[in-house]
């Protein structure tokens, strides 16, 4: 950024609003024929307990890639909340920035220090987020979704969401890292609401980013003794191979272990994996599920479920101390987050080629990180 511009550079999502707008319905029945651009955005002034980054790496997530996809009747594939106003929507809730300028009442930051921000934005004051469920918020914005994120040569963050990445900013292996905390906290999440211990058997569909570093937790954090993945995509298979006793196309092509799976993860967004295995799981098992796809859930065997005190729980965030525990696993060398980085680029200009052909991706690529400042 040239010192004293007033614009700066930014990937922007636009979107048709379909309706009136005032309607209770998911985005992906809201916003259609999406498209996105680079544009010049004026800085404005930065709020009190905000931080201005300027960004040095940014992660694709899968959401990133369904607001920019289309199903067949030209509406976005994503259902997570978002809000995409005229003036379109600057993309993007996963990454570092370099802090270059404090608002008026922060004093836990310093201008020099990198931060990754986290991307549920919470209120702190609502009844979920005063009994510690910040993940839950009532009030809760979306980075990047529901509020401007960091595709962008600058974003503005609260303070209050900003966790500074300490030693990981040493090396170019740890900002590698660091880039990739979101996704991280979203499957350490998911470990641990769902009890996973050691000895148990797990079971992950969807090799995208969320879903490897669920296996990888599974193996080297929680002592899994069989960690499996079902993915379609050849290229992730390859991926997926570092951490799972068995890798397959399809649940059919697993071989189901004696006594059942003990915890089964729906990385993927198609619901219906749950249905195809929930026969399968042990008495006491859990189900959690983070692809969002905005289709139903459908359990057949009910009775399966009660006689054996099945629990199927969503799960949403990473908020309450994840990311300072991962930076912590990262350094000691338990958790190599940049494994799951299959390819690193340059620029906003790479970026928008990448989310205007967002079809490639799923069967070609997995972790794509774009590095924006040094």
């Amino acid at each position: 950024m040239t010192p004293g511009a007033t614009t700066v550079r930014s990937l922007v999502l636009h979107a048709t609003e379909t309706g009136n707008g005032a309607e209770p319905r998911q985005t992906n029945q809201r916003y259609r024929d999406p498209r996105v651009a680079l544009e010049e955005r004026h800085l404005q002034p930065l709020h009190p307990g905000s931080l201005r980054l300027q960004m040095l790496r940014v992660g694709i997530c899968g959401t990133d890639l369904h607001m920019t996809q289309r199903d067949p009747l030209g509406f976005v594939r994503s259902s997570a909340p978002a809000s995409i106003p005229q003036q379109g929507r600057v993309l993007g809730h996963e990454g570092i920035g370099r802090v270059i300028a404090t608002g008026s009442d922060v004093t836990r930051f310093r201008v020099g220090d990198i931060v990754a921000p986290e991307s549920v934005l919470s209120c702190g004051a609502c009844r979920s987020c005063r009994s510690g469920a910040f993940n839950q918020c009532l009030d809760a914005r979306l980075l990047g979704m529901e509020k401007d994120g960091l595709f962008a040569a600058i974003a503005d963050v609260p303070a209050r969401s900003a966790v500074a990445i300490g030693r990981l900013a040493e090396s170019e292996r740890g900002l590698q890292m660091a880039a990739c905390l979101e996704p991280a906290g979203v499957a350490l999440l998911a470990c641990r609401k769902t009890q996973m211990a050691p000895g148990e058997r797990v079971l992950v569909f969807g090799a995208g980013p969320i879903g490897l570093l669920v296996a990888m937790m599974a193996r080297r954090l929680h002592g899994a003794a069989l960690v499996a993945v079902v993915e379609p995509s050849a290229y992730r298979r390859d991926f997926a191979a570092a951490w799972a006793d068995q890798v397959a196309e399809s649940a059919e092509a697993l071989e189901i272990p004696d006594g059942g799976w003990d915890v089964v993860v729906e990385a993927s967004g198609v619901l219906a994996n749950v249905d195809a295995v929930f026969r399968q799981i042990a008495p006491g098992g859990r189900v959690a599920l983070l692809g969002r796809g905005g289709q139903a859930l459908r359990i057949g065997a009910v009775d399966h479920m009660i006689t054996n005190a099945i629990s199927v729980m969503g799960l949403r965030g990473h908020l309450g101390g994840v990311y300072e525990r991962l930076i912590d696993l990262c350094l000691s060398g338990v958790l190599p987050l940049d494994r799951i980085v299959s390819s690193t680029m340059e620029g906003l200009e790479r970026l928008r080629s990448v989310l205007e052909h967002p079809d490639d991706i799923a069967g070609g690529d997995c972790k794509i990180v774009v590095k924006l400042a040094d």
